[in-house]
């Protein structure tokens, strides 16, 4: 018998548990939804199989209630249903008004699989969606399929009339206490650190409970949890809950503090795949499009985990009709046009491009209403020109925003043309003329840089643009130098303070072979936050704060994420840069590996190929490649060597 399997229409399995995801925000004794556009899924789908056979049956159930007609008759759910020999057509019908509407059809002869086709009762049929974990009655895909570890806190301290649990590290789950008296109320206070869980009035996550022995709580972030109780042998472990990922890539080199940050980068990222790709674990819980860029170039020299990246993309773009930018943000909109054509240059999955590109054309066609008559997209009232947390000058058309538009339209032509659809041309027409209205209205001669805006007057300079404008080869070589000059080398440039613009910094300083800023930064940025004790990476780090100030941030005390996705930053770039591979064609048919040991004194490491693997090491007397798959090319020294599969080529010094 063929294997059946949870069948849905194709992106609303995403697209629920990215609302979901969204709706469980609490913090401070309140729920606290987004403040943009939810998606949920349809409500009423059809499935449709049309086939011969000899003879067979099936049984249909159903997350959702509705029908099934086989040749024009009906049934109900969970009826054996026998079919004769000759052709047939099955249709399904099902609603569900709060949740994922899916069947699971058990059969010997047109089990559910890739095979059927869905829609909403509007629009084209098209291939269902399904995920071969969901390959029982038993495994609803409304459940997203985590994993659980039972973990005991590492040391337990009384203080206050209450006990302080320390747990070691932060997790992720559901919080279990065992020898607790019914007739107490039992206060929680969960911490990413050891201050905010003493802080009672400013906590920013609380339980509180009574009427039990045992409780069994809902999943929280933390890494210290203090119980308001006078029971001095109340005990409390916690389900650490988490995403199964393999880690196909790893790096090692002779700074034993690199180590450590590489450690601590990859266990916070880690924290941070979930349903989706988040930005932290404890404040927002949210999928927000510029993290998830961020947090998909990590992925791919870590886990190169395709499907987190997918459900992303899927959960971030949403439902028709495209009203506003992803997440409200202008940027983010933008960052998910280059995040995709990334993702098909890794994987190489034509059929999923294919599918999400009539939807990328609509998120473009709202971009373009935002156009001024310059040909620069402008936000209004509506619009947050984020960028980043920095005093950037943002009056009229950003043009670190154009910048990513250049890019957009880029990608957008080179993923037409992979389609074939006839959109390509005119996508490049306007690629190419916003490059010369950005070099028009932006370039400042006088200070070598691109200017934040033109309305202004100011003539403003900040780093964000030009780094833009080196990481997407939109610079011309002397602009970079330039800029390299004047902006990058300039310490009275406002400098970045965030993990997520400073690893956009550092992918250009490593692209220009400037490898000791690269490693003076890595160690004093996040080299400071290890120092300081951190166990997970943080949102942001400034140096001249002391103290509990570090956990500062949107006004509140311990509003700071210490645990974000965003600051994972330094595995793509030892991946990126040091053990320097990456894909020359899609899915990695051929590549480049060009290790590079900067200042180190030796790396090591393992790069995932889409399907293959490169192993590298590297002192200051050997080289030594082995991959695993055909189409890579060693550079080193100025010359090239083609790489054979499973054949390890060595260079002595």
């Amino acid at each position: 018998m063929s294997k059946s399997y949870w069948i849905w229409n194709y992106g609303d399995y995403e697209i629920f548990h990215t609302m979901s995801l969204h709706l469980r925000r609490e913090e401070q004794g309140y729920h606290r939804p987004p403040v943009w556009k939810i998606s949920a899924p349809y409500v009423s789908i059809q499935f449709i199989k049309q086939f011969y056979c000899e003879k067979g049956y099936l049984i249909c159930y159903m997350n959702g209630c509705g029908y099934i007609d086989i040749d024009n008759q009906r049934y109900g759910e969970k009826t054996r249903i026998e079919l004769s020999k000759g052709e047939h057509t099955i249709k399904i019908f099902v609603s569900k008004t709060s949740g994922l509407p899916a069947i699971f059809v058990e059969s010997d002869v047109c089990p559910s699989d890739g095979t059927w086709i869905s829609n909403h009762f509007a629009g084209e049929f098209s291939p269902v969606g399904y995920n071969v974990f969901f390959n029982s009655v038993q495994r609803n895909p409304e459940n997203f399929p985590f994993e659980y570890k039972n973990v005991l806190p590492i040391s337990k301290e009384k203080i206050n009339n209450g006990i302080l649990y320390d747990f070691g590290t932060e997790y992720f789950g559901f919080l279990n206490i065992t020898n607790a008296c019914k007739n107490e109320e039992i206060r929680v206070f969960y911490g990413e650190s050891k201050e905010e869980a003493l802080d009672v009035e400013n906590t920013y996550i609380t339980d509180r409970v009574c009427g039990e022995n045992t409780y069994r709580l809902k999943q929280r972030a933390f890494r210290y949890v203090y119980l308001k109780t006078l029971l001095d042998d109340i005990e409390i472990s916690a389900d650490y809950e988490y995403l199964p990922l393999e880690q196909k890539g790893n790096f090692r080199c002779n700074d034993e503090l690199f180590n450590k940050i590489y450690s601590v980068a990859s266990y916070t990222f880690h924290l941070n795949c979930r349903e989706a790709f988040l930005d932290g674990i404890k404040r927002d819980r949210w999928v927000w499009s510029g993290d998830a860029y961020q947090s998909a170039r990590i992925n791919r020299y870590l886990f190169a985990d395709k499907e987190i990246e997918q459900r992303t993309l899927l959960g971030l773009l949403g439902r028709e009709p495209i009203e506003q930018h992803i997440n409200t943000i202008i940027d983010y909109s933008l960052l998910w046009f280059i995040s995709l054509y990334e993702h098909y240059m890794t994987y190489g999955d034509k059929e999923f491009l294919k599918r999400v590109y009539p939807m990328a054309k609509k998120l473009l066609e709202f971009c373009e209403t935002k156009l001024n008559k310059e040909g620069f997209i402008e936000g209004d009232e509506k619009d947050w020109t984020f960028i980043d947390w920095s005093d950037i000058e943002k009056v009229g058309a950003v043009c670190a925003e154009q910048m990513l538009l250049i890019r957009a339209y880029q990608v957008m032509s080179l993923m037409a043309e992979v389609l074939d659809n006839g959109d390509k041309n005119l996508l490049e027409k306007k690629y190419e003329f916003l490059i010369r209205q950005v070099n028009a209205y932006y370039w400042n001669e006088e200070k070598g840089a691109f200017i934040d805006c033109y309305k202004s007057g100011n003539a403003n300079v900040t780093r964000h643009a030009n780094i833009f404008a080196i990481m997407y080869d939109i610079a011309t070589k002397e602009q970079t130098q330039k800029i390299l000059k004047n902006v990058l080398k300039n310490d009275n440039i406002t400098k970045i303070t965030t993990p997520y613009f400073e690893g956009y910094e550092l992918d250009v300083l490593a692209k220009l072979g400037d490898f000791k800023a690269v490693e003076d930064k890595i160690t004093s940025y996040w080299g400071g936050m290890i120092n300081l004790g951190a166990s997970t990476i943080w949102e942001e780090y400034d140096p001249k704060k002391c103290g509990i100030d570090h956990y500062e941030m949107y006004g509140g005390k311990y509003e700071k994420s210490l645990c974000h996705a965003w600051g994972a930053g330094p595995i793509y770039l030892f991946g990126r840069y040091y053990l320097g591979v990456y894909a020359t064609s899609v899915g990695y048919e051929t590549f480049i590996v060009k290790p590079n040991l900067g200042g180190l004194k030796e790396i090591s490491g393992a790069i995932p190929i889409n399907g293959g693997t490169v192993v590298i090491s590297l002192d200051k007397e050997k080289l030594r490649v082995v991959a695993s798959k055909p189409g890579g090319t060693l550079v080193w020294d100025n010359k090239s060597y083609i790489l054979q599969p499973n054949k390890a080529f060595e260079i002595i010094f």
